[in-house]
């Protein structure tokens, strides 16, 4: 069993209940999903809806904070500032980033991101809710709970269950999370 676990395939596999991608993605928004160690992979995946003009602009989660010590800067960086900066090594100028504030107080931090989304941008009818694989569900359930109407709420997996930074990661635990959110939010 051990063995087969340790396989990414096998783990991709077992991702695959929680994934879902909307391949062909169009919005007029991209919101990359905050924190975790994909947040890499998330940030180049809005740079490539960008590029391809499925999205204008990007939207990331006004994350204050510190980073670590940016030796350029002589300071220590925020953790949005980090964002910004690799955006920028895809491609992406900073006047096409914009920022939401986190809801403070909410034990739900995906469906916090919603929210705090919502608040930013009431009007959006089109948005692309970029993250990892294993959070795609719980995301696009968040994010539908939160946009009612006729609002569409499109996900874009940064990559494929198997190539995740987060497929070696407990998945179980996004098993619980996903159960969770579906019953209390």
């Amino acid at each position: 069993m051990w063995l087969a676990t340790s396989s990414a395939t096998i783990r991709g596999i077992c991702i695959l209940p929680l994934h879902v991608h909307d391949e062909a993605t169009r919005a007029d928004i991209a919101y990359v999903m905050a924190d975790g160690e994909a947040i890499w992979e998330r940030l180049r995946a809005a740079a490539d809806l960008y590029h391809m003009r499925r999205v204008k602009t990007i939207s990331l989660l006004n994350e204050q904070r510190t980073s670590g010590y940016n030796f350029i800067r002589k300071r220590n960086d925020t953790r949005l500032q980090r964002e910004i900066d690799y955006l920028g090594l895809f491609g992406v100028p900073a006047s096409k980033i914009l920022l939401i504030d986190p809801v403070e107080g909410d034990l739900f931090s995906s469906r916090s991101e919603a929210v705090g989304m919502k608040r930013m941008h009431p009007a959006l009818k089109r948005i692309a809710v970029v993250t990892s694989s294993p959070h795609t569900r719980r995301a696009k359930l968040c994010f539908q709970r939160v946009y009612t109407g006729d609002v569409s709420i499109q996900v874009y997996s940064a990559t494929s269950p198997s190539q995740s930074a987060e497929t070696f990661s407990p998945i179980w635990i996004e098993y619980c999370k996903f159960f969770v959110y579906w019953i209390c939010i």
